[in-house]
C-alpha cells in the first residue's frame, strides 16, 4: 500500500516541457487506488461497528425483558403468598379440626408454590447475571478492538513526516547546492 513517505519521496523525470505526464498519470492512478482501497476499509469498519452496536442494543433489550419477568416473578410469588394465606384463614374460621388441616395443606402449596416462584427467580436471575457477563465480555472485547484500532491510528500518525523539518532540510540542501555552484 501506498504510504505518505512514498508520496513526499516520489520524484519525477523531467521532459522537455517540465514533468512527464505518464509518469505522473502513472502516479496519480496509484495514488488514487490507494486511497479507495482505504475508503472500502474504512466503509467496512463502520459496517461492523453498526453489527456490534444492534448487537449490544439486543443485549439492553433482553436485559431490560429480565428486569420486567423479575418483578412479574416476584409479584406473582406474593400474589401466591396472599392468596394461600386467605385461603388457611377462612378455612380456619369454618372449623377448629377441619381448618389446621386446611391450613396445613395451604401452607404446603403455598410453600410449593413459593418454591417453584422462587425455582423461576433463580433461573431468571441466573440467565439474567449469564447476560450481564456476556455484556461484559463483550464490551472489553469492543475495547480492546477500539484500543487496537487507536494504536494503529497513532502509529500511521508517528510515522507521517514532518512537513516542516523536511522543508527546512530542502532548503538547506539548496543552499548547499547553491555554495557549491557558486564555487
Amino acid at each position: 500500500m501506498l504510504t505518505p513517505m512514498d508520496i513526499h519521496a516520489k520524484e519525477f523525470g523531467r521532459s522537455f516541457r517540465g514533468f512527464d505526464e505518464t509518469e505522473v498519470n502513472d502516479f496519480l492512478n496509484e495514488i488514487m487506488k490507494a486511497y479507495a482501497a482505504v475508503l472500502d476499509e474504512n466503509e467496512q469498519l463502520r459496517a461492523e461497528l453498526a453489527r456490534e452496536q444492534a448487537a449490544s442494543d439486543e443485549f439492553r433489550r433482553i436485559e431490560q425483558s429480565m428486569r420486567e419477568t423479575l418483578i412479574v416473578a416476584q409479584k406473582t410469588a406474593e400474589e401466591v403468598t396472599a392468596n394461600a394465606k386467605r385461603n388457611a384463614d377462612q378455612m380456619l374460621e369454618t372449623a377448629a379440626k377441619e381448618a389446621q388441616n386446611l391450613k396445613r395443606e395451604a401452607t404446603l402449596q403455598a410453600k410449593a408454590q413459593v418454591d417453584d416462584a422462587a425455582d423461576r427467580v433463580r433461573g431468571i436471575v441466573a440467565e439474567y447475571e449469564r447476560l450481564v457477563r456476556e455484556k461484559h465480555q463483550f464490551l472489553r472485547r469492543m475495547k480492546g478492538n477500539v484500543q487496537a484500532e487507536l494504536a494503529l491510528i497513532e502509529d500511521a500518525i508517528a510515522q507521517m513526516p514532518d512537513m516542516a523539518v523536511e522543508k527546512n532540510a530542502s532548503r538547506t540542501k539548496d543552499n548547499v547546492k547553491q555554495g557549491e555552484e557558486d564555487i
